[in-house]
């Protein structure tokens, strides 16, 4: 079996996988932007019963902190967050650590720009140096390398930028199926509806801390999981493309598949 590249498998996940009429991870046409070819989520596997909390932005460091102390509460929920560049720096600086103890307890970090600009009016340079100096903040404060696999674009703007950024970066555009945002009850009920595999978009701040506050012991009760994009990405990895077979973990490492 030949070796694929994390580059080999974004192709691979942008054009071949399309073809998959009942792919849940592609939009379909109506959905897709002319020419978008990197991988595209909305919503995972519904094969099982787990949802991705994500949080976008980061700004509050209040927020943030009952935010960790809300997820300590239960251990066995892992989320996703996607702060701006600026905020990994400056909250690093208002609570050092604060990136280390969250990868540390098993949430994961994406990229949301640096200065949460809208990546389509960037130019193909811009836009990955734009990449680089969030990524650059990032190392820093974590003291070392870290593996980023997902982008979620400012505004959910799909663009000719992102697709690049998503090539070159090797990243999957992360976008989501039920959104946060409004009154915690109305949230709260949306996600009382909410179907295996979806992607629940937050942010950091009062109403969407309180839906949370308002949905883990529900979805605890109820035995939902909560998962990182990356467990999201590897369920649909090995379950809808590689045989039994096959590696586990593909999606963990976004560079082996058994479509040979």
């Amino acid at each position: 079996m030949p070796d694929f590249s994390r580059r080999d498998f974004l192709k691979i996940g942008g054009l071949t996988l399309l073809g998959l009429a009942a792919n849940p991870w592609i939009p379909h046409a109506e959905d897709q932007q002319p020419n978008f070819t990197a991988p595209l989520v909305w919503h995972g596997s519904r094969k099982y019963k787990r949802l991705a909390f994500t949080y976008d932005d980061c700004y509050l460091l209040y927020r943030m902190r009952t935010l960790e102390e809300l997820l300590d509460q239960y251990p066995e929920f892992k989320v996703t967050f996607f702060p701006v560049g600026a905020k990994v720096i400056n909250l690093d600086e208002q609570d050092p650590g604060i990136w280390k103890r969250l990868t540390a307890k098993g949430h994961e970090i994406g990229y949301h720009s640096f200065d949460h600009v809208n990546l389509g009016v960037m130019s193909r340079a811009g836009v990955l140096a734009d990449y680089d100096k969030w990524y650059a903040a990032l190392t820093q404060v974590l003291g070392g390398e870290y593996p980023v696999r997902f982008v979620r674009p400012p505004y959910d703007i799909i663009s000719p930028a992102l697709d690049i950024l998503c090539q070159e970066r090797g990243l999957v555009a992360a976008l989501f199926s039920v959104g946060g945002g409004g009154e915690p009850e109305v949230v709260f009920n949306a996600i009382q509806k909410a179907q295996g595999g979806d992607i629940v978009q937050m942010h950091i701040r009062t109403d969407d801390y309180n839906s949370s506050v308002l949905a883990f012991p529900w979805l605890q009760e109820n035995n939902w999981e909560l998962v990182t994009m990356s467990q999201l990405y590897d369920d649909y990895l090995r379950n809808e493309i590689n045989p039994p077979a096959c590696d586990v973990n593909a999606g963990n490492n976004l560079t082996r598949t058994c479509l040979e």
